[in-house]
């Protein structure tokens, strides 16, 4: 008899964020051995109206694990945390604790959480499997790559695992597990596609950029690493037959390989799907907006992060207004929406008059035009060059979501509830901020509760 594993994708009450593809790919590789069952807590609570606390009780007790996987950001950390001592509670079993905040933690979480056994690094579809197995066979993880757990009251840190060379090679998501019945189709699927059944999917992991705010550079060191055209159109057509014909690209830079993509394009061009992706104003040109546009792509995601060059050039972002400017438009040419999503609080933020701040204002009403904004504020999560800048380190947040985290929620942060933000950037600058942008900023305004449907 196969031994049970549960995964499990904390409880986010900011709202709907979508499909929770990285866990699919967990449960994707463990389902040839183990007998494989997931909870989206979020999407469960959302679709049921219900505690999330009493949703997990009851799946433990109907699924009675042999040991749980939970996966987090640093946002939903402490959400895991919260998750894993229920766990506990139900039956002392190994619980392993994976996701982008165990690869930036350097082994914070298992030093101070008692009820976290093991930690994932690095990417986790070949580890969590290994692991999997030497916890059913009873045997140490001493020398597993990709694991730090506890041992004899001591922490073993067994460096990462090298990333997988061959994405292709991966077993597809276990989407299945989570597309339970027409509720969680319309949960996971975005407004954007109209009604159409749609998933998130994956074609390359890495980002060849530095920008200082993100840690993507810690989560996938070196190049970016592309799955073939040829498997990601064989994937798209597998879920084109399940009724499938939204997709959103989650990858950290699309466009990175513009003939990558050019080639996607002509493959897929009179398929019938729709898709969306995120990528940068420098990577957009009229050659590739057309071939995309020709075959589906209906909505571009442009990280732009500020209206003042200035700022640009403190983050390391790369890239020009100029570039923006004609990236926005040539996405109008071609009929894709555009999206330009902002964060303020960046170096170079004027706090004391906010004047930066009406500034980028100005750039999205008078230059940009998209056709949304998505308004963040930045948060400093560990793993990243501007959070290490400002003296955030792995022990500190750690400490923070122990200690001061309950007591800071703000719901406004498009980032997370559990952050820490630079100075100057505190919740009456916030409050601040977004009257500014109600009463000057002339563009839709993104909202998570309006991208998906609830």
């Amino acid at each position: 008899m196969k031994r049970k594993i549960m995964l499990i994708d904390p409880y986010f009450k900011e709202g709907l964020k979508g499909f929770p593809l990285g866990l699919a790919y967990v449960a994707g590789a463990l389902r040839k051995d183990y007998e494989v069952s997931v909870l989206d807590l979020t999407a469960r609570a959302t679709i049921e109206q219900r505690e999330p606390e009493v949703i997990l009780r009851e799946k433990l007790q109907e699924v009675n694990p042999d040991m749980v996987g939970i996966t987090s950001t640093s946002p939903t950390h402490k959400n895991a945390l919260d998750v894993a001592k229920v766990v506990k509670e139900y039956r002392d079993i190994p619980v392993i604790k994976g996701g982008t905040h165990e690869t930036n933690a350097n082994g914070m979480t298992i030093r101070n959480n008692s009820e976290i056994d093991y930690s994932v690094v690095g990417e986790g579809e070949e580890t969590i499997v290994k692991l999997a197995d030497r916890i059913s066979r009873g045997e140490s993880a001493g020398g597993l790559e990709g694991v730090i757990f506890r041992e004899n009251d001591e922490v073993v840190d067994n460096g990462r695992r090298a990333l997988i060379s061959d994405l292709d090679t991966l077993p597809r998501p276990a989407r299945d597990l989570f597309y339970l019945d027409e509720r969680f189709n319309e949960y996971y699927s975005a407004k954007l596609f109209r009604g159409k059944k749609s998933t998130s999917i994956m074609t390359s992991r890495g980002c060849p950029y530095s920008c200082s705010f993100c840690s993507s550079k810690v989560n996938w060191p070196g190049k970016i690493r592309p799955r073939s055209v040829e498997n990601v159109v064989e994937e798209i057509e597998e879920l084109y037959s399940q009724g499938f014909r939204g997709f959103m690209f989650e990858d950290d830079m699309s466009l990175a390989n513009k003939e990558w993509f050019l080639r996607f394009a002509e493959q897929t061009k009179g398929l019938g799907i729709e898709y969306s992706l995120q990528t940068r104003v420098d990577a957009i040109d009229e050659e590739t907006a057309k071939a995309l546009s020709e075959s589906g792509c209906k909505f571009m995601y442009f990280g732009i992060e500020s209206g003042v060059q200035e700022i640009l050039d403190k983050c390391n972002k790369r890239i020009t207004l100029e570039q923006a400017e004609k990236a926005f438009s040539t996405a109008r040419k071609y009929g894709i929406r555009s999206m330009a999503s902002i964060q303020f609080g960046l170096p170079g933020e004027d706090f004391e008059n906010l004047s930066t701040v009406r500034e980028t204002i100005r750039t999205l009403n008078e230059r940009l035009r998209p056709d949304e904004v998505a308004v963040s504020y930045t948060c400093l999560y560990p793993g990243s060059p501007l959070a290490n800048q400002e003296g955030v380190t792995p022990e500190m947040y750690e400490h923070y979501t122990r200690t001061q985290a309950d007591g800071q929620i703000y719901n406004k942060t498009a980032h997370g509830s559990y952050s820490i933000h630079p100075k100057g950037l505190t919740p009456e600058k916030i409050e601040e901020i977004e009257r500014i942008l109600d009463s000057e900023l002339e563009i839709k305004r993104f909202s998570v509760d309006t991208f998906y449907k609830a």
